[in-house]
């Protein structure tokens, strides 16, 4: 068994341990990484490979020896899931994500506050957990600007320091200065896209991405090749943690970064401190890095799983979970589609970014008024292709047929010749309440490559508030197609209650001990030397914007605390 001593220990470098490895080395503080899978290079992804990238998923977890498993309600049996959506190498998700990158609103932050004024408490459903921030846009607006001007994301901006401007989203929180890059081009869908929805009286703009959209800080602009999510940028265009902050953290002097390494434990003392982590090697041995500071920044499965598995004498439920709160108010954003195909026109899906290109926020969040409507909280409308990544076969293999045609066939066959060039997805990421009894614990039965326990999911997003906001965006998204002049509008299916995209909740953030897990700044309230950051800590799923900005703002907030407060005066951030 090898040990290593150091000042902090960071499990998961990907959107939020990138960000801290980058921040605390600069800061002369010396970091170990550690990271499950690879460390790639730009090279690596010179090769296009949809074979290996989009059918494989090889930047993703192996189903079968990283399996996660999901169940409706605890009386069900779990089985596994078969598509898990997120990184398993060094700079996580980032790698291979769309890179869609949105501020959320300021009453995204106070969620439950603003239904309550606006539409009274009984609005709220009974069971739902939803909570307000313990910290307020304005707080994180810094954060959010440092990160987009750092890492590379372009945009229009829609409310500079409260002046609308026009272009960009008039429903967005006001921000300091413009995006640092401006949008990227516009695409046939976009322009379809964007006549129908101002014919409708919405505003559309384009949706702003960590992808940049000319040089910028030795990188070069996207090339719009169709190759994006799923895949690894072959040029760096894409603003992941592996070409801009991991090259920074090495930069410093100060991080290390061990790859292949599975942490299987927290290790703490009898007073209950942390005092470093337990990993296998990538040759299956047993090692520990000892550290004055730990900070948890994998997916939020592994945030909790590496918790429960760490429990002791003093938490017998789980590792800095005295509140029992651990692993609850699991949420999901779920992605009802609706497809317009065209007799009169050809929409060249395949060229550039594939995900969410432009967008209509004016069902978001609660940019519009919610009475009598069987729900609260909305969603974001954007275009693209079917399938939002994979390069050409993933757009194809998307396409769901309208009913009446069978995908198989010589219909199927007649229908896909002709309109494989011809149609647009609209998709609406909704905003789904959190839930108490929406969860992630450890399955007793289904173990990973290492024996340890999976990760479980107990989640079923049909409940009546979700329900109805669904059929209420599928309308709307009808209504565009049409406007749009499609020959053909139809709906896609939606999930049978299982989870759907940017998992969030699990170690929840709140300004009560009692009712969360970390403070804001992702700081156990048990355990002062133990930090979780990413979007596990979420109260609420911040509107139906990606998570990723908010996850690497809050992960600059975190950093800023930890250097100017927290290593001068070790204990609770307040």
């Amino acid at each position: 068994m090898a040990t290593e001593k150091t000042d902090v220990v960071i499990v998961g470098v990907g959107a939020a341990g990138g960000i801290l490895a980058a921040e605390l080395g600069k800061a002369g503080m010396k970091v170990i990484g550690l990271e499950r899978g690879p460390r790639h290079t730009t090279a690596d992804f010179a090769a296009q490979d949809e074979l290996r990238y989009f059918q494989r998923k090889d930047l993703r977890p192996d189903v079968k020896r990283q399996p996660v498993t999901w169940r409706p309600d605890a009386n069900a049996r779990a089985a596994a899931l078969g598509n898990l959506n997120y990184g398993n190498q060094a700079g996580g998700g980032t790698v291979h994500y769309g890179a869609v990158s949105w501020r959320f609103h300021e009453d995204d932050f106070r969620a439950r506050s603003q239904a309550v004024e606006r539409y009274g408490e009984t609005a709220i459903p009974a069971d739902s957990s939803l909570a307000d921030w313990p910290l307020s846009y304005a707080d994180l607006e810094p954060y959010y600007d440092r990160a987009e001007y750092e890492l590379g994301v372009s945009g229009k901006a829609g409310n500079l320091q409260g002046r609308k401007i026009a272009g960009g989203n008039p429903f967005e929180a006001p921000r300091r200065r413009d995006y640092p890059l401006p949008p990227l081009f516009v695409d046939q869908s976009g322009l379809v896209f964007d006549t129908a929805a101002k014919k409708l009286g919405y505003s559309p703009f384009s949706t702003p991405r960590a992808i940049v959209s000319q040089p910028y800080q030795g990188r070069p602009g996207c090339t719009y090749c169709g190759f994006c999510q799923a895949f690894g940028c072959h040029i760096g265009a894409k603003s992941s943690i592996l070409v801009t902050k991991l090259p920074e953290a090495d930069a410093t002097g100060n991080f290390k970064l061990i790859s292949g390494a599975m942490c299987y434990r927290v290790n703490s003392d009898a007073s209950g401190r942390a005092t470093g982590v337990s990993y296998y090697g990538p040759d299956g041995s047993e090692n520990t890095v000892e550290a004055d500071l730990v900070i948890l920044s994998t997916f939020i499965y592994d945030n909790v799983r590496l918790l429960l598995l760490s429990k002791t004498g003093r938490f017998p439920d789980g590792l800095a979970n005295s509140s029992g709160e651990l692993g609850k108010h699991l949420m999901t954003h779920i992605n009802p589609r609706v497809f317009a195909a065209f007799d009169d026109r050809h929409i060249n899906i395949y060229m550039g970014p594939s995900a969410q290109r432009h967008t209509v926020d004016d069902f978001n969040g609660d940019n519009f008024d919610q009475s009598g409507v069987g729900f609260i909280r909305g969603a974001q409308i954007s275009v693209g292709p079917a399938a939002l990544e994979g390069g050409p076969i993933g757009a194809a293999m998307g396409m769901v047929p309208p009913p009446g045609i069978p995908r198989w066939g010589a219909a199927y066959r007649d229908f896909l010749a002709k309109y494989f060039t011809r149609y647009v997805a609209m998709v609406a990421q909704t905003e789904n309440l959190p839930y108490a009894d929406q969860t992630i614990d450890l399955d007793p039965s289904v173990r990973d490559q290492y024996s340890l326990p999976a990760p479980r999911l107990t989640y079923d997003w049909r409940r009546p508030n979700e329900r109805a906001r669904i059929v209420f965006m599928l309308e709307k998204m009808e209504e565009l197609g049409r406007a749009m002049g499609a020959a053909k509008v139809w709906r896609g299916p939606t999930s049978p209650g299982s989870p759907g995209g940017h998992h969030e909740g699990g170690t929840r953030m709140g300004s009560d001990p009692s009712n969360s897990v970390v403070n804001r700044y992702g700081q156990s309230w048990d355990i002062p030397n133990l930090f979780v950051v990413g979007s596990g800590t979420f109260p609420s799923m911040g509107s139906g914007f990606n998570p990723t900005l908010t996850i690497q703002a809050l992960a600059y907030l975190t950093g800023d605390a930890i250097v100017n407060r927290y290593r001068r005066n070790p204990g609770p951030l307040v």
